[in-house]
């Protein structure tokens, strides 16, 4: 166990999500026209070597789960802190294609263990039954990414260059990262957790009491939400400014209601953690995710107004923030805390594909038949969504956790 107060590990944790969310999910927004001009390839490429990256964080996903629950979170934390820099600074050298991909290809096998998913495993081992907790203030670290280093990236890359800027991202992922997963990322190795020992739950004392068969449909729908919040959320993150553009805002107006969106997550990831002492992590996820197709509803049907542009972005930042924290929390409250780390990374491995799909296939949507299609889409995929976790939710009501 840590030697650490959980608030020590907390605090630690929040700063690797900065750093890490920083430098690999949010770097292509500022540095990928500046590394396409630099090696001669098109942004596209650029932009499909990242996609690349998501595809290999996907797959490796479950993986990388059953080593944490196996070996502990602080040896892979670590080992996933040096995988990154050296990705880093491999795609920092690059003359062409290859050590493009080649440096993306690292940096996907370690993306889900310094990021979330890592993050929320180690701290299920070590906050116990404050783990929703200790969850939701690391999420409220990791909103803050973007707001710190796409504007140290865009100093950096002015003037120092792209690849003294990987190469600076590259260091911060030794020190501070790795060094702070290494001191604080600690827990009990875990043994995993298998169907011959747990036909049920693998954690009775905190998740619900289902048989074999309702904990394969549990997972399954809860892949199926998470995997269509992926695509929304993929879709968002590339194509928000452009599509205020697309409905007749000016760039200042496009770029200032988007802006909005780090604010709503933060505040609604403040007021999901002033109502955990009432409400549950299963209670909060369905107007969680409700809140996905009101937003897009509110851009379709309003009139076309900055008011309107602000209200949308709002509800979507509220939601995307809200979604953080039920990513980790709802699966811990439903199939308990022993095997965590592997069941996100299955629950995780589709949505991979999907985000890494999601910014290509939009942007073509786009172009083929407009910003009102494209937002169509997003609000059926997020009613999808939202009728997988409601089905969820009543399959994990209907099955309450046995009482000790």
């Amino acid at each position: 166990m840590s030697a650490f107060p959980v608030g020590a590990v907390v605090a630690a944790l929040g700063v690797t999500q900065i750093v890490g969310w920083g430098t690999t999910h949010y770097l292509p927004a500022i540095l990928a026209d500046s590394i396409a001009g630099g090696i001669g390839v098109s942004p596209t490429l650029v932009l499909g070597a990242f996609s690349w990256g998501l595809l290999v964080a996907g797959a490796s996903a479950r993986t990388s789960g059953r080593l944490m629950d196996r070996h502990g979170a602080r040896a892979v934390m670590t080992l996933a802190s040096l995988l990154v820099a050296i990705g880093l600074l491999m795609t920092s050298f690059a003359r062409g294609w290859p050590l493009l991909f080649g440096g993306w290809t690292l940096i996907g096998l370690a993306m889900r263990s310094v990021l979330y998913d890592g993050a929320f495993a180690a701290l299920t081992v070590l906050a116990g039954h404050r783990a929703r907790r200790a969850i939701s203030l690391v999420t409220l670290f990791g909103g803050l990414a973007s707001t710190v280093f796409w504007p140290i990236g865009g100093w950096l890359d002015a003037a120092f260059g792209w690849r003294t800027t990987l190469q600076v991202y590259a260091l911060l992922h030794l020190v501070p990262c790795a060094l702070l997963h290494a001191l604080f990322a600690g827990g009990a190795r875990r043994r995993t957790c298998t169907a011959e020992d747990a036909p049920a739950t693998t954690d009775p004392a905190t998740g619900a009491a289902l048989d074999a068969r309702q904990a394969l449909l549990a997972l399954r729908l809860a892949a199926l939400a998470f995997t269509l919040y992926a695509f929304v959320q993929s879709a968002m993150a590339a194509h928000l400014v452009r599509l205020l553009a697309d409905f007749g805002f000016g760039a200042a107006v496009a770029v200032s209601a988007a802006s909005l969106m780090g604010v709503a997550q933060v505040l609604a990831r403040i007021a999901e953690m002033s109502l955990q002492r009432h409400l549950s992590a299963v209670a909060v996820a369905v107007p969680s995710v409700a809140l996905l197709p009101t937003a897009f509803a509110v851009a379709l049907l309003l009139p076309t107004s900055p008011l309107a542009a602000s209200l949308f972005v709002l509800l979507y930042g509220c939601a995307n923030g809200l979604m953080t924290i039920v990513r980790g929390s709802l699966p811990l409250a439903i199939f308990g805390s022993g095997g965590y780390a592997e069941l996100l990374g299955r629950i995780a491995g589709p949505g991979f594909i999907a985000a890494a799909a999601a910014p290509v296939l939009f942007s073509a949507l786009l172009e083929a038949a407009g910003p009102a299609a494209g937002l169509s889409l997003l609000g059926l995929l997020a009613l999808g969504a939202l009728g997988a976790i409601l089905a969820l939710v009543r399959l994990a009501r209907g099955n309450p956790q046995p009482v000790a």
